[in-house]
C-alpha cells in the first residue's frame, strides 16, 4: 500500500523523533517522501532552516511542486541523491522506498556523513537488514545492544562510528539506521 502522507504514521513519527534527538544540525539534505508539505513543516518544527530535497521521479516531483505551499525556502533538485554534494554540519535524511538489496551504492556513499537511512525490511527481516547494511559499508560490528525503550532499537558500535538502529511496523516492517558520530 502506497502512503500519501506520514501524518497518521505514528510509529514512523515516533522513530523519527527518537533518531533525530541524536542530532542538532540545522541543515538537512533528504528525500521528502510522499508529502512534501508535511516534511517541510516537520523540518520547520524542528528548527531545520536549510533544506535541500531530492527526487528522482519526474512525475512525483511535479506533483509535489504543484502541492507545495510553505513559506520555508527549499532547494529542490531532480536526480538521484547519490549526486548530492558531501557537506559537513548537515544530516542526510534518506527514507528509501526499497529494500537494502537494491540500495548498496547509497549505503556506501554516506560513509563519513551523519545520516538516517530507512529501508523496508519485508521478506528479509530486521537482523538480515543489519547484517547487509554493515556488509555494504565494509564495517564490522564491535558492540551491539538491544533496547525496547523509548522505541525498539539497537545501539551499535563499529570502528567507523556509532549507530542507532530503530525498527517499527507501519504498513510494512521498516528499519532506520542513524549514524550519530
Amino acid at each position: 500500500m502506497k502512503k500519501v502522507t506520514y501524518v497518521n504514521a505514528s510509529r514512523k513519527r515516533e522513530a523519527r523523533k527518537f533518531l533525530f534527538s541524536f542530532f542538532n544540525e540545522d541543515s538537512i539534505i533528504g528525500l521528502a517522501g510522499p508529502d512534501i508539505n508535511e516534511y517541510v513543516s516537520w523540518c520547520k518544527d524542528n528548527k531545520i532552516t536549510n533544506i535541500e530535497l531530492w527526487e528522482n521521479n519526474s512525475e512525483v516531483m511535479m506533483e509535489q511542486l504543484i502541492k507545495f505551499n510553505s513559506d520555508m525556502e527549499v532547494t529542490y533538485k531532480f536526480g538521484d541523491i547519490l549526486n548530492a554534494e558531501k557537506r559537513k554540519n548537515c544530516i542526510y535524511d534518506l527514507d528509501y522506498c526499497g529494500t537494502i538489496y537494491t540500495l548498496h551504492e547509497h549505503v556506501k556513499k554516506f560513509k563519513e556523513s551523519k545520516f538516517i537511512m530507512t529501508f523496508c525490511a519485508r521478506k528479509i527481516g530486521y537482523e538480515k537488514c543489519i547484517e547487509l547494511f554493515f556488509k555494504s559499508r565494509d564495517e564490522k560490528v564491535m558492540q551491539i545492544f538491544y533496547k525496547e525503550e523509548p522505541v525498539t532499537h539497537w545501539a551499535i558500535k563499529t570502528a567507523f562510528g556509532k549507530y542507532i538502529v530503530a525498527k517499527y511496523f507501519d504498513t510494512t516492517p521498516m528499519i532506520s539506521f542513524a549514524k550519530i558520530n
